[in-house]
């Protein structure tokens, strides 16, 4: 190669150079998400994770309905269970009948009950949802408005009795999220998910759980996220009158991630007044606020989020249930811009249970 071509190609590398430290920075921020500057030697080094601040399982709002009709469940199956003692021992202490004998010697028997149907241990979950915001990546530089489409099944247990008020539940979830517009930060999400609940009194319950989550790019099925977070959360429902309830809910969840620079602790707490209209319908309102602090660089968020839902349970083994709100909040990361409006429509219902 010649000397001036030589010089032509340096310029050239130059000139790329600091036109992505002037603008190519500004376009990748509102596009994706989350550029950390890492040094490597004399030149800054971009490490691109897809920014999921804000996915839509953040916004579904608790119910611990599930939990509660297991409880009376439990309560049931033991007063049934007792039923059927006292019974047989009262059958105990009757004296054998004459037609019992006569019975007997004719070579007749009495059939035994069957036994009851084993119970479900499990079930398979299915979900489509719609998640529509006015800034999808949280940029402060460039606000993107998108939407994110997600589908996925889930492979979950039942809440199995360790005690009268402890259960254990784990669940595998594999679902898909494509957005409308920015198709080329698609993913794909794989979760796996132990906890154990507590019930600590009638209006209140604790769940220690452990989850891992596998992030993939859709395009080329890389892996640009793995997960472990511990948590530790406080729950609690007042019946205001019979169709008003108020939910408090807390958590506190540790994040140990890869890449390290996704690692955080989360502190956050939701305020829920449902309002049943009628037995398949209920209408919210939320309030939430979430406070994160990153533990292996110089970076904390908070925001508010006040939103309304509605879920309408279609049978008893699928319902949907509609959000819409406003968020607000603040990062010392300057690019990170949390205020917005946002949508969600989600779908759920039970395929099977085995």
């Amino acid at each position: 190669m010649q000397p001036h071509n030589w010089k032509n190609l340096l310029f050239s590398i130059w000139l790329a150079s600091n036109i992505t430290k002037g603008c190519g920075i500004a376009v990748n921020t509102a596009l994706a998400v989350n550029l950390d500057m890492e040094n490597t030697g004399n030149s800054p080094r971009l490490n691109e994770s897809l920014q999921l601040e804000l996915q839509p399982r953040d916004f579904l709002p608790f119910s611990p309905t599930r939990i509660e009709q297991l409880l009376h469940q439990s309560q049931r199956d033991k007063a049934e269970r007792l039923e059927r003692l006292r019974r047989r021992l009262r059958v105990g202490r009757q004296p054998i009948s004459d037609e019992s004998d006569s019975f007997q010697d004719m070579g007749l028997r009495v059939r035994e009950k069957p036994l009851p149907e084993l119970k479900p241990i499990g079930n398979l979950q299915a979900r489509f949802g719609y998640y529509h915001t006015s800034n999808v990546f949280s940029s402060d530089v460039n606000p993107i408005e998108d939407g994110l489409i997600s589908f996925g099944v889930k492979l979950a247990s039942v809440y199995f009795p360790l005690g009268s008020q402890t259960f254990v539940n784990g669940s595998i979830d594999g679902s898909l999220g494509r957005y409308v517009n920015q198709s080329i930060y698609n993913y794909n999400r794989v979760k796996f998910y132990l906890s154990v609940y507590q019930q600590l009194s009638p209006r209140m319950h604790g769940t220690i759980a452990w989850s891992n989550q596998q992030l993939f790019y859709a395009k080329n099925s890389d892996r640009f996220l793995s997960e472990n977070s511990l948590s530790l959360s406080l729950g609690r429902r007042d019946s205001l009158t019979p169709q008003l309830t108020l939910n408090s809910f807390y958590e506190f969840k540790l994040n140990f991630a890869e890449p390290n620079s996704r690692s955080r602790m989360i502190n956050s707490g939701r305020v829920s007044l449902n309002y049943r209209l009628q037995q398949p319908l209920k209408v919210g309102l939320n309030y939430q606020l979430k406070f994160s602090e990153f533990t292996q660089r110089q970076r904390n968020d908070y925001y508010h989020q006040l939103y309304a839902s509605l879920i309408y349970q279609i049978s008893d083994s699928s319902k949907i249930n509609l959000q819409s709100g406003w968020r607000f909040g603040d990062s010392t990361d300057k690019k990170i811009n949390f205020d917005g409006w946002f949508f969600s429509i989600n779908y759920n219902w039970r395929l099977g249970q085995f």
